[in-house]
Formats: structure tokens, C-alpha cells, sequence
């Protein structure tokens, strides 16, 4: 039930499986994704009573990359609706629309790359603050930046 990875600007297809709601008996699959937008996705009947999930390129080359909640949900025609799964997804960003220099890094990278960096450039642990001509800094203690960094 959970989609696969999508990266924005790929074709992506897949089949879900929900027994006791068959497309023949009036019920639709869907997927609600909310997140940087929102997206909904209308499941095709497939084979099998499957149901069936296509996407082109097209389809999803305007979706913002970024984490998403999603629910799976079946519907029919009279109002009924029935959640079936929830979860997280990334929206992967399409590589091939990006025409400068771009900071892929997640913000876990980046924060912890930050910190080594506070690590590397500290002043001597007998050192933690300083004054001069009566302006004081106060350094974030070195055991802080190193629990941080864990």
C-alpha cells in the first residue's frame, strides 16, 4: 500500500492490492499526499481486482520535492470512505530540472557538518569566554558541540 519512491519528473507505476474493495463494487482507490502541495492520486481498476497506479513524467514533473504525509483511502459513490494506511514519503527533486549549483545536503547533514566545524576552530577548553574592551563571548561548551554531535 505504501508508494514507492517517486522522484519528481520520473514515470513511476505500481499495484495495490485491497481485498474487500474491489473497483467492480463501486469503490476507488486514492492516495492524498500533503506536504510543500498537495497532491491527489485516482488509482486505475487493474487486473486481478488490483488496482492499478500510473503516473508520466508529466504527471509528476510539477511536484515540489520535500516529505509528505500520505493516506490510502477507498471511496465509493454514495460517500463512503474508509482510511486504509498512513505514513511519510519523500518527493525526491528532479536532478535533470536543476541548472545551477544546488545544496542537496539534508538539514541533518548540514547541521552536523556545522558542528564539526564549531569543533574544529574552537578556542582551548580554558577558554571559554573572553573580554575585551568590555565586550564578553561566551562559547557554547565543547561537550555541548560533542553531545550535539552524537
Amino acid at each position: 500500500m505504501r508508494p514507492p519512491e517517486i522522484r519528481a519528473g520520473d514515470s513511476v507505476s505500481w499495484r495495490v492490492s485491497v481485498p474487500g474493495y474491489p473497483a467492480e463494487d463501486g469503490w476507488q482507490f486514492h492516495y492524498a499526499l500533503r506536504g510543500p502541495q498537495g497532491i491527489d492520486i485516482t488509482a486505475l481498476e487493474g487486473a486481478g481486482g488490483d488496482y492499478l497506479v500510473e503516473l508520466t513524467a508529466a504527471d509528476t514533473s510539477a511536484w515540489s520535492p520535500g516529505w509528505y504525509r500520505w493516506v490510502a483511502y477507498v471511496a465509493d459513490a454514495s460517500g463512503q470512505r474508509l482510511t486504509l494506511g498512513d505514513d511519510e514519503l519523500e518527493i525526491l527533486p528532479d536532478l535533470l530540472a536543476l541548472d545551477g549549483p544546488e545544496d542537496m545536503r539534508s538539514h541533518a547533514r548540514r547541521m552536523l557538518e556545522l558542528i564539526e566545524a564549531a569543533l574544529e576552530k574552537r578556542i582551548p577548553r580554558d577558554q571559554q569566554s573572553y573580554e575585551i574592551d568590555g565586550k564578553r563571548l561566551d562559547r557554547i561548551p565543547i561537550e555541548r558541540l560533542e553531545a550535539l554531535r552524537t
